[in-house]
């Protein structure tokens, strides 16, 4: 990502800040445009048509709730693939001593530690580690009742989660992609939004302190019941659109 977020607020609390000071400004407008001529009725038009795009981008953020899916589906492989540790643990524990390295050391400890912190592919790794120890190990093994179905059942999991496991890591890359195309957008509109605040500040400090309040982020974050603590990060440019 190289577009360098501009605000400390979370995404959706940009376009909401411009809704509020769009209404504002409307109405403030003969002082603005008082104060300065760059505050037209062009310039609110400008900040609400800015606004829909940042809440379209929002509102159509698909990647992510496919990335939310891929993940769900990925849980619901770890849950049989946990239970399949179980009975092959109980495997390993009976031939332990007659195999060529310890029950310990074929590593199913190993699989569940990247089960727990929902590593996908730390889990194929592992899996497939640890098949390589028990088919080193699976005459004695079978002699304790293992079938290679249990085998075969290891194999699928791992190649799943492993297929899922790429779609999400190419969306995670296309989302990334897409962020840092969309931030430049909602960059824009938090320069707009800045831009004007502090045009309010030079306007009403000193002299209305209500309308002074209207113009101030914090009051407006707490006006509109979204995030507390927000300060400029740039001195903009006054866009237009």
């Amino acid at each position: 990502m190289n577009e360098k977020r501009k605000f400390s607020c979370k995404l959706e609390d940009i376009p909401a800040i411009a809704g509020y000071l769009a209404l504002r400004l409307q109405a403030d407008l003969s002082d603005f445009a008082e104060f300065s001529d760059i505050f037209t009725e062009d310039y609110v038009t400008g900040l609400v048509t800015k606004t829909t795009q940042c809440n379209q981008l929002i509102l159509s953020d698909v990647l992510t709730k496919e990335i939310a899916a891929i993940t769900a589906q990925i849980g619901e492989k770890m849950k049989p693939l946990r239970l399949k540790l179980n009975k092959l643990d109980g495997y390993l524990n009976m031939a332990d001593g007659q195999m060529t390295v310890s029950a310990k050391a074929i590593g199913t400890s190993l699989v569940r530690n990247s089960i727990t912190t929902g590593n996908s592919e730390g889990i194929v790794v592992q899996v497939r580690r640890m098949l390589i120890g028990v088919n080193n190990n699976v005459t004695v093994l079978q002699t304790k009742g293992l079938k290679p179905a249990l085998i075969e059942e290891f194999t699928q999991l791992a190649d799943e989660i492993e297929s899922l496991g790429n779609d999400q890591n190419f969306k995670i890359t296309e989302r990334n992609r897409h962020t840092d195309e969309n931030m430049a957008v909602f960059n824009d509109l938090w320069d707009m939004n800045v831009f004007i605040t502090n045009a309010g500040k030079a306007i009403y400090k000193g002299i209305d302190a209500t309308k002074l309040d209207d113009y101030t982020l914090t009051s407006i974050l707490n006006r509109i019941g979204t995030s507390k603590s927000t300060k400029p990060t740039t001195t903009p440019a006054p866009p237009i659109a």
